[in-house]
């Protein structure tokens, strides 16, 4: 065999190696955190990272999640009636295709709820109605959680600011195609307000683990598993957060077409806090999307994410994202 046509082969080999690690890198799970704006503002971290052939990685998501709920247990009590809206940004490099680092920002805004009637209806389509939004008698943004006739948090009218700063070093090793395996390292730093409630005021850790593997040529499948550790989150008062969390996620996904793809994902968390009504405790979401090549090196996402079971979280949330590598 010549040296020319050698080399010839052995570039083609490497281009194929390195479209399916970009490929790969396109695929996993979706970066969907819980809205509940309690929890939001801690260390739960997003999805892993995927090390890929791109050196350089932006995203950019935007979730709206609306919530009209009040509960009681024992003598603990809340109201929520707000909707939030999360824009997040992250950056990550790729030192190979092993070892990934990222950090991500985020601006929250919690305001009234110019999405109820639409929910509404989106609800009754399919039975889920769960009582129309309005008749909690408060003028919305309202938050407020008591226990024992103490008011341990309360937010009235609008607000926003800053959230949390999170940084996560994730490695990964590699199988077959879009197969590997990995673990992630978080750390999450308290740049957000309290106050504003974009924020728990609390420096958090996480470390999870995490798989991947296609099925033929289309399906996708892909988990998680960790733990997320608050070490100092005062939000609601003394000994109320739990010092450790476990959380979770499933996703499933098929590829529709060259640049299209269909994808559900169900996340999961234990809760963040203890003695206070259901929304402050264990809590899971269920999310179907739809997903898009943009170009050589770019992802779009749109989902529809619901609370699963009902009442735990926040009701529903729209996200919009996108996603650009870079060699």
């Amino acid at each position: 065999m010549s040296r020319t046509r050698r080399r010839t082969i052995a570039a083609l080999l490497i281009g194929l190696g390195a479209g399916t690690i970009a490929n790969a890198s396109e695929l996993g799970l979706l970066p969907i955190r819980d809205q509940n704006p309690f929890v939001l503002g801690s260390g739960l971290p997003a999805a892993p990272l995927i090390p890929g052939a791109e050196r350089w990685q932006l995203n950019a998501t935007f979730t709206l999640a609306n919530t009209e709920l009040a509960d009681t247990q024992d003598d603990a009590s809340f109201v929520f009636d707000a909707e939030t809206r999360e824009t997040r940004i992250a950056a990550a490099y790729a030192f190979n295709t092993h070892w990934s680092i990222r950090a991500t920002t985020s601006h929250v805004a919690i305001g009234d709820g110019v999405f109820d009637s639409s929910i509404e209806d989106f609800h009754r389509i399919f039975g889920l109605d769960n009582g129309d939004r309005g008749q909690l008698g408060t003028n919305a943004p309202a938050i407020e959680v008591r226990d024992d006739g103490a008011l341990l948090y309360a937010l009235h009218g609008r607000r926003s600011g800053i959230g949390p700063t999170l940084v996560d070093v994730t490695r990964a090793w590699r199988g077959n195609g879009a197969d590997l395996t990995g673990i992630s390292f978080g750390v999450k730093l308290p740049t957000g307000s309290e106050s504003r409630l974009s924020d728990t005021g609390s420096t958090d850790l996480s470390m999870a683990a995490f798989a991947q593997r296609a099925f033929g040529d289309r399906w996708l499948m892909a988990g998680q598993a960790g733990v997320l550790h608050q070490l100092d989150n005062q939000l609601l008062g003394e000994d109320r957060a739990r010092d450790w969390v476990p959380f979770a996620s499933a996703m499933l996904s098929y590829r529709l077409g060259a640049k299209w793809g269909a994808i559900a994902q169900i996340d999961a968390h234990a809760g963040l806090y203890r003695d206070l009504p259901d929304f402050f405790g264990d809590a899971g979401t269920l999310t179907f999307g739809l997903t898009r090549r943009t170009g050589d090196h770019g992802r779009l996402h749109i989902t529809l994410t619901e609370d699963v079971p009902a009442l735990q979280t926040t009701d529903i949330a729209l996200q919009v994202g996108w996603r650009y590598g870079s060699p």
